[in-house]
């Protein structure tokens, strides 16, 4: 006995119903096709009889009309009685082609006697001429003779409807007859298509459906599980494959479980082991586990019962991260921000922990945990405290003798007539030193009072092309040494005021601009644009500050940290080790243009050449503003 496959079962079904549908289909268009061409052509025979016959009966109402012309002594009668007697003969002779049966042929046969007929009258009467009784004998004789003619063309047309008729009767019944057995036929195959399914549903679908609800069960951890195989074709040897699967788990879940538990182990010991606090929170935003460190940190101001993310003592910027990790989002936080760390007391004593968080991808049924760790940085933030204190202090202290030094050195410039060129270069050079260094201890003190949280800003109106031009009058004479193009555009439109702090945005410009010409080769192009754009959905405007060099560049992963404390891109990436700076010019400006309501970004310049940092700043008073 032959075993037939899933596929060649499906195939040899599908070519039975398929060659079931062709013959049913091609019968049926054979047959109607038949029907329609007797029907077309029955109609077509019973239009051409029907004319023909109608043209014989005027053809013989015309030559009749000839005849009474003559018999009322016209002179072209005879003429017209000829041409008439010509147009009768080729009208039979057409009717006599278009007549098929028998008895139509009698008929006419019948119809050419009596045109016979009535041809010899009407020439009888023409021979014995124009008598007083012709017209009598006219009616005596010839017009019978044109009746039965006539009467005997309508017998035709009427012989032949009737034979039309039996074909239509034909027809009808070849129609019933074909439908009937199309619809036999369908029947039969629709008979055949239900027996078809249900053997390959019953071949099919119930073993599917038993091992589908195996394979669930193995989901479930029921790995005794098995499947019995209902035939030897495919679907077999996936049951018999599926049965070795789930012995093979079985084996696998035996022995292995036993270093699942070591690992889990392992797991939790190297968590207790680690010194900073660690929480793992499951995709539910709720804690999953936490170490020692973490349970002495988190438990003491959260119940065990409600342990949840929104529920742990976290700043709001942590517990966002920590909803983003559960989407499955990571966020880049490329420098330490001590900034960022939480003061808690533990112990007894006061720690500063700062917060990180990191996605875990596939927790539970493909979806995102996150692991937060809280690095103790107290003594990081009490080194950073130290030197923000020596910082003022040293500034504070320096203030003094650099004033005094400025003081001596103006009252020697004042009396500079009797020094030589050199020594006036050299008194005019110490002064420029000077006049940078006061530069450098006043921005150390800006940052000492940003770090302290004592910036004040003193507001008022400020001429905006009075504060371009102070801070683009002192870097022109550096720009002409190193042979660098200064331009200064103010576009129409821009407001000639706005609200601010003169001195603290002069300080922003300036280190703006300051940067710009450090960093542009000789030959280079340093642009100072003054834009006024409409804030978006309808907000206050904005002036647009925007600086842009022709240097080297700020790479994609440095312009957010460049304005961060103390950083600069040549400690990380190398080059331009002879540029000078303290790395918080732009730190400062950042925390200045953001004391003013405003931001400053860093973005690639023209064609992607150089650097553009714009500056943006409402052009009234933010409280108006809001």
């Amino acid at each position: 006995m032959i075993k037939l496959g899933l596929r060649a079962r499906f195939l040899l079904s599908g070519a039975v119903l398929v060659l079931t549908t062709v013959a049913s289909g091609s019968w049926s268009a054979l047959a109607f096709a038949r029907l329609s061409q007797v029907v077309g052509d029955t109609l077509r025979d019973t239009e051409e009889t029907t004319a023909a016959t109608a043209t014989v009966a005027n053809a013989l109402e015309r030559e009749d009309d000839a005849l009474l012309l003559w018999l009322s002594g016209s002179a072209r009668a005879e003429r017209d009685l000829a041409a008439e007697r010509a147009s009768v003969a080729a009208a039979f002779a057409r009717l006599d082609a278009l007549l098929t049966t028998p008895s139509e042929h009698g008929a006419a046969g019948e119809l050419r006697r009596d045109i016979d007929a009535y041809h010899a009258a009407g020439d009888t009467m023409i021979a014995v001429g124009l008598q007083p009784d012709a017209l009598d004998g006219y009616h005596r004789g010839v017009n019978p003779q044109l009746r039965r003619a006539v009467a005997d063309a309508g017998r035709i047309r009427d012989q032949h409807f009737r034979s039309t008729q039996e074909a239509a009767a034909w027809a009808r019944d070849e129609a019933r007859r074909a439908t009937g057995l199309v619809a036999g036929i369908s029947l039969a195959a629709l008979l055949l298509s239900v027996i078809v399914s249900f053997r390959l549903a019953r071949r099919i679908v119930w073993p599917l459906r038993e091992l589908t609800a195996s394979v669930d069960a193995v989901g479930h951890g029921d790995f005794e599980r098995r499947v019995s195989p209902a035939s030897d074709d495919e679907l077999g040897r996936l049951a018999e494959g599926f049965n070795r699967m789930a012995e093979h788990l079985a084996e696998f879940r035996r022995a292995n479980i036993g270093e699942v538990l070591r690992a889990k182990e392992i797991l939790e010991a190297t968590l207790a082991a680690l010194p900073d606090a660690v929480v793992v929170i499951d995709p539910d935003g709720t804690v999953s586990s936490m170490n020692p460190p973490a349970s002495r940190i988190i438990g003491a101001s959260t119940s065990p019962a409600r342990r949840r993310t929104d529920d742990l003592p976290l700043p709001a910027g942590a517990i966002d991260a920590l909803r983003e990790a559960l989407d499955g989002h990571r966020r880049e936080d490329a420098a330490m921000r001590l900034d960022r760390a939480i003061r808690v007391s533990l112990d007894g004593r006061d720690r500063a922990l700062l917060p990180r968080v990191v996605p875990v991808p596939g927790f539970a049924a493909g979806r995102h945990g996150a692991v937060l760790v809280l690095y103790d940085v107290t003594e990081l933030v009490r080194l950073d405290e130290m030197r923000v204190e020596l910082i003022a202090v040293a500034s504070h202290e320096l203030r003094t003798p650099l004033t005094t030094m400025r003081m001596t050195l103006l009252m020697l410039q004042e009396d500079a007539r009797g020094l030589s060129l050199r020594q006036q270069d050299l008194l005019t050079t110490a002064l420029l030193g000077v006049d940078q260094l006061a530069a450098t201890i006043d921005e150390f003190l800006d940052l000492t009072r940003i770090e302290a949280g004592q910036l004040r800003l003193a507001w008022d109106r400020i001429d905006v092309a009075a504060l371009v031009a102070q801070a683009v009058r002192p870097v022109r004479p550096s720009c002409e040494e190193a042979g660098v193009v200064l331009s200064v555009t103010i576009d129409d439109g821009v407001p000639t005021t706005l609200w601010g702090d003169a001195a603290r945005l002069q300080v922003v410009v300036s280190n703006v601009l300051t940067n710009a010409v450090k960093y542009t080769p000789p030959g280079g192009l340093v642009t100072v644009r003054v834009v006024s754009q409409q804030g978006a959905g309808g907000a206050a405007p904005r002036l647009h500050i925007a600086v842009t060099d022709t240097g080297p560049g700020v790479p994609a992963e440095y312009r957010e940290r460049i304005f961060e404390k103390f950083f600069r891109v040549e400690h990380h990436q190398g080059g331009a080790e002879g540029v000078r700076g303290s790395g918080i010019g732009l730190y400062l400006s950042r925390q200045i243009v953001e004391a003013h309501g405003g931001s400053i970004s860093c973005t690639p310049g023209a064609d992607g050449r150089g650097t553009t940092i714009d500056v943006a700043l409402p052009v009234e008073h933010p409280e108006a503003v809001a």
